[in-house]
């Protein structure tokens, strides 16, 4: 894979990428997927600028032959405001390009039809990002959205779920209109592609959920001052069930209950944490409440 920088930040071009440019070089619209590939980049380092903005470092930016993706350091996912910001900085940098570029054809005439086809990629990349489908900027916005009112293990399969609805209708889409026009068949490959990254994105859920347990904590003495929020639960429950509704940026506390209604015990965070660290996520809240009257 090709790598190169541009103001520093590492752009890596897929080997899928290479065959791409070598057929639209012989079919001669190689300066069509040129100018896409310009504005992918600048869209995705729009996305790498507003990361580093927030102290996030950027490891690299892959293109891909549908796309490109802006690789973090640590899970973004797990500070939804920020996530939120910086998936809408890439469709925001397509827009401000758009607009520039009409003004620029109205004031000064321009009629080039490479012209014509940049403001044409931009406002499809902008529109097709904004989709509510996991990777694109939509479904991370949704996502954000989601995960403040519930938590990031909820939006998170809520999202996934409406992702692969919307790629299978993507797909069928496609194949549809391509009893017309076979290019459309390009639509129904997007549909494939964006898929298995639903699975991808499905991954990292686990990786995150261990990323959030190890740094919870550090997260707390950092922010000094946090919200909290309360849960009542069962104690038959058990910890992973507990976990699915914490919130990154937010302080949890747990008042367990039996049967019959009646207050057993009330649990904090690290407590949580710490009988998941020790005991694994599917012991219940009454195994813990029991060990920890054992141990006064």
């Amino acid at each position: 894979m090709k790598k190169f920088k541009i103001i520093g930040v590492t752009i890596k071009i897929n080997h899928l990428l290479l065959p791409i440019l070598v057929f639209s070089f012989y079919f001669g619209f190689f300066h069509k997927v040129i100018t896409t590939l310009i504005v992918i980049t600048i869209h995705e380092l729009a996305h790498a600028f507003t990361s580093k903005y927030y102290g996030i470092n950027i490891l690299e930016i892959e293109l891909f032959p549908f796309g490109g993706v802006a690789k973090t350091e640590g899970y973004l996912e797990l500070d939804p405001m920020k996530e939120m910001i910086i998936a809408i900085a890439g469709p925001i940098a397509n827009f401000i390009m758009l607009f520039i570029a009409l003004a620029i054809s109205h004031y000064a005439a321009v009629t080039m039809h490479i012209f014509s086809f940049f403001i044409l990629a931009n406002l499809t990349i902008a529109l097709f990002n904004l989709l509510p489908i996991l990777p694109l900027d939509g479904g991370r916005i949704l996502r954000a959205y989601i995960t403040i009112k519930f938590g990031f293990k909820k939006a998170t399969d809520l999202v996934i779920k409406i992702s692969k609805v919307l790629s299978i209708l993507i797909f069928f889409i496609g194949i549809t209109l391509s009893i017309n026009t076979l290019e459309s068949l390009l639509l129904s490959t997007i549909a494939v592609f964006l898929y298995t990254r639903i699975n991808i994105e499905k991954e990292r859920l686990a990786y995150a959920f261990v990323y959030q347990i190890i740094n919870k904590k550090r997260y707390v003495i950092d922010k000094e001052i946090m919200e909290v929020k309360c849960l009542t639960a069962l104690e038959s429950i058990t910890l992973k069930k507990i976990l699915y509704e914490f919130v990154f940026y937010k302080y949890h506390f747990i008042t367990v209950i039996n049967n019959k209604g009646e207050i057993v015990a009330q649990l904090t965070e690290n407590e949580i944490l710490d009988a998941i660290m020790e005991e694994g996520h599917n012991v219940t809240l009454g195994i813990i409440v029991k060990k920890r009257k054992k141990n006064k």
